[in-house]
């Protein structure tokens, strides 16, 4: 059996590298093929046809929270450009920025636009802006590009207005505002070195603007100034959003009011009108403020935007529930979870497996589910809490993608803001510098934190379990 899961494996990242890299395809394509190829191993195995179709419908009933919420942020981007809430955001970061803060403040900057509109968002946006500016300072492009998309994939371990940590914590079956918030102080912790890290670098840049960096960020603010009415009010939802996660509001109403928010703010406050407000949740926002750069960055947003990306889940989660149905997946993971002794390990291993499954698969979503998949049974056979082992799954799987050159994550990077893989990987320093620190927390406090068992009975009874082999 084990032969059969590594098959449908194989055949999967041969036919994703294949197409994703080779032809420039979209993931989805490939993603059905493989859904065939492990149907097909499935049925060779015994497997009805409608067996094969139930487990495909019960992997996708598994992410059936993950699609609504998804739908929700979509809803919540548009509504929240179009109420001023993100605009305000990219006026804050622009009014600090000198050539030596420029490389923090990018980081931070494309941090808390990529909190709303995701790492992809926040890079296609604010990125764009970023990069210009950079130019403008005469400051290295690889760096720039480096912090940006940091910054930005911070959003795909701590935001759950983001389609990463929402695919894992639907996988995992756990609350995403949960599972963001648990390992927040590490990600506090990866953002305080990076930042430090980009202070040092651009404390060597040069010590003065130039006219052209001066004159590109004066335009951007009376952009931004004269497009929106710019202040505190307007960030009442993000405010909201922020209250909700500590309280521990479930995520679907949670979202929901903060577009309702960001509707009556965008009619009170920006004037917009309320079909137009409506509109801007399904639909998005289609700027037409006269700027070509604003128009650029918020031309975005709504459920349609969400579509591509729910195609994806759904296509990733029919395959996962095949191998499952099927035993496929057991099979594949049980020679490898049996030799992993310890907690440490697991959670070593998991972190490692992440970033493989981004240079096999090209392709983050793949990477998260599998890994769910993969792992999740032998961490809760050593009662490790849901939100802590979807965690250490995500630690890697979520954004090492950036860092592989033909991973699809890396490719939009590299078109967008024009800086190739090898110059801006260097400086993406969130990127291996939290997977590295969830690794090494896991392997030595992982039980004093209570992210597995005290020695005990109990625990060597759970290590048996995942050491003792199927029958």
């Amino acid at each position: 059996m084990f032969r059969h899961g590594l098959l449908a494996f194989g055949l999967l990242a041969a036919v994703m590298f294949a197409c994703v890299v080779g032809l420039g395809s979209e993931p989805q394509i490939p993603m059905v093929i493989g859904c065939a190829i492990a149907g097909a191993i499935a049925m060779y195995l015994g497997n009805t046809w409608e067996e094969v179709l139930d487990g495909m419908l019960q992997g996708i009933l598994d992410a059936m929270e993950a699609v609504l919420i998804l739908m929700c942020i979509g809803m919540l981007v548009g509504t929240w450009i179009l109420s001023g809430t993100v605009p305000t955001l990219i006026y804050y970061g622009l009014s600090v920025i000198s050539p030596q803060l420029f490389l923090p403040v990018a980081f931070l900057g494309t941090l808390l636009v990529g909190i709303v509109l995701g790492s992809w968002g926040a890079a296609g946006t604010i990125g764009i802006a970023f990069i210009g500016i950079a130019a403008a300072l005469d400051i290295p492009l690889g760096m720039a590009a480096g912090a940006i998309i940091a910054g930005a994939y911070v959003s795909e371990i701590a935001s759950p207005l983001t389609d990463g940590p929402v695919l894992c914590a639907a996988v995992a079956n756990v609350g995403v505002f949960n599972m963001c918030k648990k390992f927040l102080p590490i990600v506090i912790v990866a953002c305080l070195i990076s930042v430090g890290l980009y202070f040092f670098i651009g404390s060597a840049l040069g010590t003065g603007m130039t006219d052209a960096g001066a004159s590109q960020v004066s335009e951007l603010l009376d952009a931004l100034s004269q497009s929106y009415a710019i202040g505190p009010l307007t960030l009442i939802p993000l405010v909201v959003m922020i209250a909700c996660i500590v309280a521990q509001v479930p995520a679907i109403p949670s979202f929901l009011l903060g577009v309702v928010l960001a509707v009556i703010e965008a009619v009170l406050l920006q004037g917009a009108d309320l079909g137009t407000a409506i509109a801007a949740a399904n639909t998005g926002v289609v700027s037409e403020t006269g700027f070509e750069v604003l128009d650029t960055l918020f031309s975005t947003g709504g459920i349609e935007e969400m579509l591509p990306t729910i195609s994806i889940v759904i296509l990733v989660m029919a395959y996962v529930g095949i191998l499952q149905h099927a035993g496929l997946m057991q099979s594949l993971i049980e020679p490898i979870t049996s030799k992993l002794k310890s907690f440490g390990s697991l959670a070593t291993t998991t972190v490692a497996s992440g970033a493989v499954f981004n240079v096999l698969l090209p392709d983050q979503y793949p990477a998260i589910a599998l890994s769910c998949k993969m792992y999740g049974d032998a961490f809760e056979k050593r009662r490790t809490p849901g939100d802590v082992w979807s965690n250490i799954v995500n630690s890697s799987a979520g954004i090492t993608s950036v860092l592989v050159p033909w991973n699809t994550c890396s490719i939009y990077m590299v078109t967008i803001l024009g800086v190739s893989c090898i110059e801006y990987l260097p400086f993406a320093f969130f990127c291996y510098l939290y997977p590295i620190l969830v690794a090494l927390i896991a392997l030595f406090f992982g039980k004093r934190l209570g992210w597995a068992p005290e020695p005990g009975s109990k625990e060597r009874e759970a290590d048996a379990a995942v050491a003792a082999p199927t029958a």
